[in-house]
């Protein structure tokens, strides 16, 4: 589309919305049955503007209309009727503040809003407001909106609904117009949006001092300063206090998100999904409606990530938004979720993760949980509980000695709470043990040459390393030699002058100890130097 048309196009469609209500005709088509009479009697101000509709429209017989034909009506003799809005869903704390100066805090679904009521949100609170065409807006946290005109025009399904967001945010799904007389009108402090047949949302700032429009499906004419900018879907635009609006800028595109389990079980999985190229941050949202109707829950986060909340088994729908760099929010992704994570369960107490542990029966403790029938323990020989040695439900004591296992080797151990209607709850965190081999002590045996000393031993398990000292004493704490090896031998050079002691112990793969060997003498040759007094000696007494 050339420059220039579309400049025509956006034109044209600023100058339909902003057309006087007044100026525009009814345009309605006749069905069979319908006479004047009736017609006037059921959508016009008076029955008497009967013949003044016969010689408008040039008709000869106002008792039988023909089928097919229009009737043109003046907006101004079409009967107008005040129509309340009703509250739809609701999510926390919701409040009306009546026209009267009278407010109403325990709201539910169906309640009536009238003319001159204003509807607040608190704190991660949200609802949503139906009007009479069947348009609907969503009100989020910390939002107020005055409903200033709530209007229809008898059963023409034309409606003038306009309403005043004082801060915070919404969004809103207008129904297609059903005649000139339809009106869909937000207004700000610092603009004006007219639609018909749309979908988009508005924020205040803060401070109160802009607006920012997001159109999501159709076009919306936004105004500001007398100024007027057409936004069409997948776009948005903000407008200061006092300023026309900015030129519609282009909304981020929707995050890819990553595959989900379903149900999800964990308590605090981590929703992920691909990091947007020119957003500052992302808007997360949960919801219990396909719709989004209201929210229960919402966040914004820096990282393309968020923790999931605790909230109560069901069917919700997720999605998030990038918001760029000036603060509008871009087109969402969904995605369903199937939460199937409680009863809670425990937090594993004792023995540590991985703590080496002897032969004999293993206590496992856990926390207690409040309101559950008892306990499911699992004991597997792998981290994927695929190969479970142990399982079994226990009442509500929170510990359970387990004297099965006889192979050693590394166990884990889950969790999970029966609620008091038998359903098991998710696992809780997945931990493990070791239990230890009854390692034996090698049987080390010393032999010496003119050149060496070699100490060796029967090889106790392939996996095993052996930790061999050499001391000057047989406390070992004048230690010549410390190390861990792989061999079962080990060789010295020969020693010679004063007595050695040596000792060996295995080493599993745990780095676990086992028992020392007896202790070996290692009896020291005579060095050259040993001679050197006896000979100078012998020599001294021969010059006498």
């Amino acid at each position: 589309m050339s420059k220039r048309i579309f400049f025509l196009r956006n034109a044209i469609l600023i100058l339909l919305f902003s057309l006087p209500l007044q100026a525009a005709d009814w345009v309605y088509t006749v069905v069979e049955g319908d006479n004047l009479w009736d017609f006037s009697a059921k959508h016009l101000d008076s029955v008497m503007r009967f013949e003044q509709l016969r010689k408008l429209n040039n008709i000869k017989n106002p008792k039988r209309l023909q089928p097919g034909s229009w009737l043109r009506v003046p907006m101004k003799w079409i009967r107008s009727n005040a129509v309340p809005a009703r509250i739809g869903l609701l999510e926390g704390k919701v409040r009306i503040l009546r026209a009267d100066g009278s407010a109403e805090n325990s709201l539910k679904s169906g309640v009536l809003i009238h003319l001159g009521d204003t509807l607040n949100t608190g704190q991660n609170s949200s609802a949503s407001v139906i009007f009479a065409d069947n348009s609907s807006l969503t009100l989020y946290s910390d939002t107020e909106m005055r409903f200033d005109h709530l209007s229809a025009y008898g059963e023409t399904g034309m409606v003038d609904s306009r309403v005043h967001l004082g801060q915070g945010r919404m969004e809103t799904k207008v129904k297609p117009t059903a005649g000139p007389g339809s009106r869909f009108e937000i207004h700000t402090p610092s603009a004006i949006t007219a639609v018909r047949g749309t979908a988009y949302r508005a924020a205040i700032s803060p401070n109160g001092d802009s607006s920012s429009i997001e159109v999501l499906e159709g076009d919306v004419v936004v105004s500001g300063a007398e100024q007027q900018t057409l936004v069409s879907a997948g776009f948005g635009t903000q407008v200061a206090l006092g300023k026309a609006p900015t030129e519609p800028r282009k909304l981020l595109p929707s995050p890819g998100l990553h595959e989900l389990p379903e149900p999800l079980r964990a308590l605090e999985w981590q929703l992920n999904w691909q990091s947007l190229d020119g957003a500052n941050s992302y808007r997360a949202e949960i919801s219990s409606s396909a719709d989004f109707d209201v929210l229960q829950w919402e966040a914004v986060v820096q990282e393309p990530q968020v923790k999931l909340p605790d909230l109560a088994d069901g069917d919700y729908w997720f999605r998030v938004r990038g918001i760029d760099e000036v603060g509008l929010e871009g087109n969402s992704a969904v995605q369903s979720l199937l939460l199937d994570r409680h009863p809670q369960p425990p937090t594993s107490l004792s023995p540590a993760d991985g703590e080496m542990l002897d032969f004999g029966g293993v206590e496992l403790k856990w926390q207690q949980i409040s309101k559950v029938r008892g306990y499911l323990l699992e004991v597997a020989a792998d981290q994927a509980f695929e190969e479970i040695v142990f399982k079994q439900e226990t009442d509500d004591k929170t510990q359970f000695e387990v004297t099965e296992l006889k192979q050693p080797g590394r166990y884990f151990w889950r969790v999970s709470a029966i609620a008091e209607d038998g359903e098991v709850g998710p696992s809780g965190a997945v931990r493990s043990w070791r239990l230890r081999a009854d390692m034996e002590s090698p049987n080390v045996i010393v032999t010496a040459t003119e050149a060496h000393v070699v100490s060796n031993w029967q090889p106790l398990n392939s996996n095993y390393r052996y930790h061999v000292q050499l001391a000057h004493d047989a406390d070992f704490k004048q230690l010549e030699f410390d190390q861990i090896i792989s061999a079962n031998e080990q060789t010295f050079d020969h020693i010679y002058s004063q007595l050695r002691y040596i000792r060996v112990c295995a080493v599993d793969e745990d780095d676990y100890h086992g028992p020392w060997s007896s202790v070996q003498k290692v009896d020291p040759l005579l060095g050259k130097s040993v001679w050197i007094v006896p000979i100078s000696a012998i020599m001294g007494l021969l010059f006498l």
